[in-house]
């Protein structure tokens, strides 16, 4: 169902008149690289302070007209004001803006040198055995009739100008992922696989060389920079951070496939680091769970925490915390310290995800492969 509060037109030429604004102001030539991400961040506050003054004082007649549809709904629909809002604000927003976005993009990734790096080596992954993707025989690789949808979906998310539009076809694109490994498997050898991070992260890694998916990180920094951060804390922020987390797997491929050459090293060890292994006591059965979860560059613990509250499906992630686990010993984690960077320090240290009251025994030493 949708619904598009026409009798605003206040709230329209509020719009406008941000969008004109921003964009003349940001004709003069800016000094910052992170240009694009200041662009976001004030087209983002934009929307979300105009959603909430239009909620609250209700301008133009605007609670009258939300009246008026819900005298129109069956018993089991609803209005969903705040999604209808948010599309509302993309179209008046997020659309007149895009083109100049998507330049500051370029301009960045082509100064920092970003973009070159990715397409060579998406180029130079072609050209390797699957196995240097640390892709685990266990995984039947999509068809090439799944690549072609997958490829559609993922053309379709670049010409969208609403992030929501692009995030839905990201999600489209992984669930043609998911359902052609699933089925293969079925029909191949009569079992299901279960796809943890880090046996979807090659997979995926190995989806966007198929694909030639060059813009993959400018495309995730827009959805990231325009979604309300609601959407990032579930489904999306998971698949966001996966996509970025296979970007920063291929930037440095070749650097790393080398490397492991020269030190005799396993080829997963690029892709092992761009996930993190975290425990998670089973209170109910006196176990501990490892979950996978995928790891972009420099997140910080409050990040983590959010998925891993996803992937476990808490529902009270606020009596959680993330800790450091060394030899049996916990610290607690700061929501801005980055965990990643506690992982190299040695074999024993380990995260761990709990209830902030609960009293754990943790074993001496835990492995953290």
């Amino acid at each position: 169902m949708t619904f598009i509060p026409v009798s605003i037109p206040l709230f329209c030429l509020f719009a406008y008149i941000f969008c004109n604004s921003l964009y003349i102001f940001h004709q003069r030539p800016l000094d910052t690289l992170d240009s694009n991400r200041v662009v976001m961040r004030n087209m983002r506050q934009f929307m979300s302070g105009m959603k909430n003054y239009l909620v609250k004082h209700g301008e133009r007649g605007f609670d009258k007209e939300v009246e008026r549809e819900r005298n129109k709904l069956k018993s089991t629909e609803f209005l969903n004001i705040d999604a209808i809002l948010e599309g509302v604000l993309h179209c008046l927003v997020v659309t007149p803006l895009k083109s100049h976005l998507h330049k500051l993009f370029i301009n960045k990734y082509t100064k920092t040198g970003a973009i070159r790096l990715l397409a060579d080596n998406i180029q130079y992954a072609s050209t390797r055995p699957i196995s240097e993707l640390a892709i685990k025989p266990k995984i039947t690789l999509p068809s090439e009739a799944a690549l072609q949808t997958i490829q559609q979906y993922l053309n379709r998310l670049q010409a969208a100008d609403s992030p929501l539009e692009k995030l839905e076809y990201l999600f489209a694109a992984i669930a043609t992922i998911f359902n052609s490994v699933k089925t293969t498997q079925l029909t191949g050898s009569g079992r299901s696989v279960t796809l943890g991070a880090d046996d979807f992260l090659p997979l995926f890694v190995w989806v966007l060389v198929r694909t030639n998916f060059v813009a993959a990180e400018i495309e995730a920094e827009y959805m990231w920079g325009l979604l309300h951060p609601s959407l990032l804390s579930g489904e999306g922020g998971y698949y966001l951070t996966t996509l970025l987390s296979a970007v920063h797997v291929l930037k440095n491929f070749k650097e790393s496939n080398e490397e492991n050459v020269k030190n005799n090293l396993k080829s997963d060890v690029s892709v092992l680091k761009s996930v993190l292994k975290v425990v998670v006591p089973d209170e109910l059965h006196g176990s501990i769970l490892t979950k996978t979860l995928p790891a972009r560059p420099h997140m910080t613990t409050k990040e983590v925490c959010k998925i891993i509250a996803h992937k476990a499906r808490i529902t009270n992630p606020q009596d959680f915390a993330l800790y450091r686990l060394v030899d049996g010993e916990e610290t607690l984690l700061g929501d801005n310290e980055c965990p990643q960077d506690f992982m190299c320090e040695g074999k024993h240290v380990m995260l761990a995800y709990k209830r902030i009251d609960a009293k754990i025994a943790w074993p001496k030493q835990q492995s953290n492969n």
